[in-house]
């Protein structure tokens, strides 16, 4: 190992011996290791397709290129942020894309830390820009049926699994007929559709994440209503490994999301819907009107499979139409019997600089 200037090589040996005092020193054969030849190592193992292809785009367009030909324990915070805000942020990417980058990075540096190649990590007290949530408003029972009126026969039940049980996308599109229980009124989530890049849309048996797997969801009447007559007036579409998927594209194959989204643009309009109104909000407006509805947290956690609570809030807490005036009359009733006309008595201030305060 070199050093451009003497300071710097002796800085290099004060941090190694510093490091074995804590027992934290870098092995040997460790020493030459570079970001290249370990995330090479690390992207070879085995991962659900989709977050494979997803993990080797970020590594190869955005992250090898930064730091392959670094040393791996050489990388420092001050490496990180600066390839953050001069290189991903400069580049006009936006936020959540920044956060999906280095989110790929980490997960390969925290690897890494595991296998004790590395003492620690450098993804530490990193700024990354922050992302805008859209405000969403959940959606109507009048929206609602227009939508599902305005969609094609074929797939408009679509529209009351996604805000009637909470499925995202890709789950409604890979519903399958064992998945319900209509004796029971209950919807199990087995399955997702997914694109890979340049292939076909495939069904695959796993979800989005492990807590999203297999949950039961309530499958209230209305929906089941929509699937009987889905059922009645459409044909299954049986796949080679015999899955009945309820839903297919209007040629008959598994539907492509995209080609899925131009159908659903063109009802949005037809509905009178805003036009970024998206199939997920659909799934936002189950989560919002269960919470407003008294539905526990941790029960529509569970629905929405996810892993915390927080996750939750930090997504699904937009307001439901007419909620404040609605809870407004439920907070009188706390003080007041009576919540028409009410007057606040005069003793409640002290004085008039207080009242007008």
């Amino acid at each position: 190992m070199t050093f451009a200037k003497k300071g710097d090589a002796q800085a290099y040996e004060r941090k190694v011996l510093d490091a074995k005092d804590k027992g934290i020193a870098v092995r040997p054969k460790f020493l030459r290791m570079t970001f290249l030849e370990y995330s090479e190592e690390w992207l070879r193992r085995e991962r659900k397709p989709g977050t494979q292809e997803s993990y080797e785009m970020n590594m190869r367009k955005h992250i090898q290129p930064a730091f392959g030909g670094a040393l791996l324990h050489r990388i420092e915070p001050l490496h990180v942020q600066r390839w953050i805000d001069g290189v991903l942020v400069a580049q006009g990417l936006k936020p959540r894309t920044v956060h999906l980058i280095y989110k790929t990075f980490r997960a390969c540096i925290n690897s890494a830390v595991r296998k004790r190649i590395i003492p620690f990590s450098p993804c530490v007290d990193i700024a990354l820009p922050e992302i805008t949530r859209r405000r969403v408003v959940p959606a109507t029972r009048e929206q609602v049926w227009a939508l599902y009126k305005a969609m094609p026969e074929h797939n408009r039940a679509l529209i009351m699994v996604g805000v009637g049980c909470g499925l995202r996308s890709g789950e409604a599109f890979g519903l399958c007929r064992d998945a319900i229980d209509f004796a029971a009124g209950t919807l199990t989530v087995k399955r997702q559709v997914i694109v890979l890049k340049h292939k076909q849309p495939q069904l695959v048996n796993y979800t989005k994440t492990k807590t999203s797997q297999n949950r039961e969801v309530p499958l209230p009447g209305f929906v089941h209503r929509a699937l009987l007559d889905h059922l009645d007036s459409q044909s299954v579409l049986v796949d080679t490994e015999g899955r009945e998927i309820l839903f297919r594209s209007s040629r008959g194959n598994v539907i492509r999301r995209n080609a899925f989204y131009k159908t659903f643009k063109r009802a949005l309009v037809a509905a009178g819907l805003p036009e970024d109104f998206r199939f997920h909000d659909l799934r936002h407006s189950f989560a919002s009107h269960a919470l407003d509805q008294g539905v526990s947290e941790s029960t529509v956690q569970f629905y929405m499979g996810h892993a915390t609570r927080d996750e939750l809030w930090e997504v699904y807490r937009h307001q439901v139409k007419g909620a404040a005036a609605r809870d407004r009359k439920a907070l009188e009733t706390v003080y007041y019997e009576d919540t028409e006309g009410v007057v606040i008595p005069d003793e409640v201030f002290d004085d008039d600089d207080e009242a007008a305060a």
